[in-house]
């Protein structure tokens, strides 16, 4: 159910829309070369769509972590969907670990 849930919201988020500077289709290098305005409005549109999946997903976690993601030496070539979906993962694994 969470799993079709993301997928139904990665959808909308593939929609065309306005115009934007990012799109979830361009390069991890195209999200280091471009603004932090830029990075922060396509964030936002993340953190718009899944915050109702998890309370964590808002812009700032998003910015963070694709900026983390972005960081690595061979995922230049990767698409920012790639990272959001990496991020999306991620802390639904963390969440889902047991307490200790």
């Amino acid at each position: 159910m969470r799993r079709l849930t993301i997928l139904a919201l990665a959808a909308a988020l593939l929609t065309p829309g306005a115009a934007h500077a990012l799109s979830m289709t361009d390069t991890l290098q195209a999200w280091r070369e471009s603004s932090a305005m830029d990075r922060l409005q396509l964030a936002t549109r993340f953190g718009k769509s899944f915050v109702s999946v998890n309370e964590s997903f808002t812009a700032g976690y998003f910015v963070k972590c694709i900026d983390e993601v972005a960081g690595y030496s061979n995922a230049q070539k990767a698409r920012i969907e790639d990272a959001m979906r990496e991020c999306v993962s991620s802390q639904l694994r963390m969440k889902a670990q047991p307490d200790d």
